[in-house]
């Protein structure tokens, strides 16, 4: 078994159940492969929006996200104003589809999520078509926190992909990895607002990567809490059988010192039976 099948059946669980899920995989696997068993462990708990982009992959393909980004981005490259505005209405249709799905789908699940979780899948499915990388990371369903996007620049995707080997797809040849030349009269606004989404991207990763971290603390702090709950279970039992134990003994000591007078007793009834012998002994040499 390879790390990817493990991801794969770990991400399709929501968030709430992965850390003991993990866990228990992870102890599973140690007897037989302990490297492996050491890396499931060290899988990272998806973000809700994460879970539900998940969700959604397994659901569906997501050929027409990736076919309708490919277009976008060749519209984009030709700087056709015209199919740029169509495709956009088309994208804005598709994407709202989508993260109904997905929200649909975490109902099913039992898991339901907020407005705010499904606006971040519809800003990572907008991501998902903006790069061909991004696309494959959604496609995967190991996705870990919400993606981001500017323009149609490369999309961010370190600590995004849970098992990312063999899922990012290889850049397209002659994709630009630096900033793209802007030659229609809007450019600077352009700009600015590439900034400014620069900028709010920024902030929201820095705000995803504080609730990992919370929600990782929250799984430790809940783990220590379980084992103390164990130890003052143990603790109990300790105890109980302590008590049960002195019960014990003070019986034995008890039924030790009734055998000891009982043996007492005995012992003066064996001196008499021994003088009484010994009289009627002596009673019969005297008639001979």
């Amino acid at each position: 078994m390879e790390l990817g099948d493990v991801a794969d059946e770990l991400y399709a669980l929501a968030p709430q159940d992965f850390i003991a899920a993990r866990d228990a995989r992870a102890k599973d696997l140690r007897a037989d492969d302990r490297a492996l068993a050491d890396a499931v462990k060290a899988l990272r708990r998806p973000a809700p929006v994460a879970w539900a982009v998940n969700l959604l992959a397994r659901d569906d393909d997501l050929d027409e996200l990736e076919a309708l980004g490919e277009k976008l981005r060749a519209a984009q490259q030709s700087a056709d104003r015209q199919a740029i505005t169509t495709l956009g209405r088309q994208r804005r249709e598709l994407v709202r589809t989508l993260a109904a799905r997905a929200g649909e789908l975490a109902d099913a699940a039992g898991h339901a999520v907020s407005q705010t979780v499904l606006d971040e899948v519809a800003e990572t499915l907008q991501a998902a078509m903006a790069d061909p990388d991004a696309a494959a990371a959604v496609r995967s369903g190991r996705l870990l926190r919400a993606l981001e996007s500017v323009g149609f620049e490369p999309v961010e995707l370190e600590g995004a992909l849970a098992v990312p080997e063999g899922v990012a797809s290889a850049p397209k040849p002659g994709r630009r990895k630096g900033p793209r030349a802007v030659t229609d009269p809007d450019a600077e606004l352009r700009r600015a607002r590439a900034d400014a989404d620069a900028a709010v991207a920024d902030a929201r990763r820095a705000v995803e990567r504080a609730e990992q971290g919370t929600h990782e603390l929250a799984d430790r702090a809940a783990e220590v809490d379980r084992r103390r709950e164990e130890l003052e279970t143990e603790i109990d039992d300790l105890e109980r059988n302590l008590r049960d134990a002195k019960k014990g003994l003070a019986q034995a000591e008890r039924e030790l010192q009734r055998l000891d007078r009982d043996r007492g007793g005995a012992e003066r009834r064996a001196d008499q039976a021994r003088t009484a012998l010994r009289r009627a002994q002596e009673r019969r040499d005297s008639l001979d």
